[in-house]
């Protein structure tokens, strides 16, 4: 693949329209995913992944090794949805609740129900979830990603939880 992926990458440094459909059909549901959780619906998600390839194309030049093209890519659509979530960031929930911890839902079928809920949380709130629960990001990483301080990461990882434990919640009953 890593032969694959090099043809690729001097093809759209070329402009090669046929290496720049074999780029995004590779990666185009990997990073319509990353888009779905931190979009607050799905039109804003496609938003997000045109405006993450775009990104992609014009900076591709600057890629050092094919090798890592995956999370290259996986790196530039993180990249362009925390800046969309930071231009449409809201004041959060002063009313939400800090003292529950959150927790995954046990049945692997509520994950697209978690997905619709991150939907109807602020902005800052869904990309501070999708950084450290689903992204694996510290909250010192999460914080340098945002441009924001860890004690803010905090405050706004829990009222992430509190806000995603209240609507699923309120969908069960």
């Amino acid at each position: 693949m890593t032969q694959c992926y090099t043809q690729i990458v001097e093809g759209c440094r070329r402009g090669d329209r046929k290496s720049q459909r074999a780029l995004y059909d590779a990666f185009a549901p990997m990073a319509m995913g990353v888009c779905m959780r931190f979009a607050g619906s799905r039109a804003e998600a496609e938003d997000m992944l045109q405006d993450s390839f775009v990104r992609v194309f014009e900076r591709i030049g600057g890629l050092k090794d094919p090798e890592r093209l995956g999370g290259w890519v996986h790196r530039v659509v993180v990249n362009v949805c925390l800046r969309q979530a930071s231009r449409q960031s809201r004041q959060p929930d002063p009313a939400a609740d800090y003292d529950e911890p959150w927790a995954p839902p046990a049945d692997p079928f509520a994950l697209q129900e978690v997905v619709d809920a991150l939907q109807h949380i602020s902005p800052r709130q869904r990309a501070v979830f999708n950084l450290v629960e689903v992204e694996g990001c510290s909250l010192d990483e999460a914080a340098a990603a945002m441009h924001s301080t860890n004690a803010n990461m905090r405050v706004s990882l829990s009222r992430a939880k509190s806000n995603l434990r209240r609507i699923l919640t309120e969908k069960k009953t």
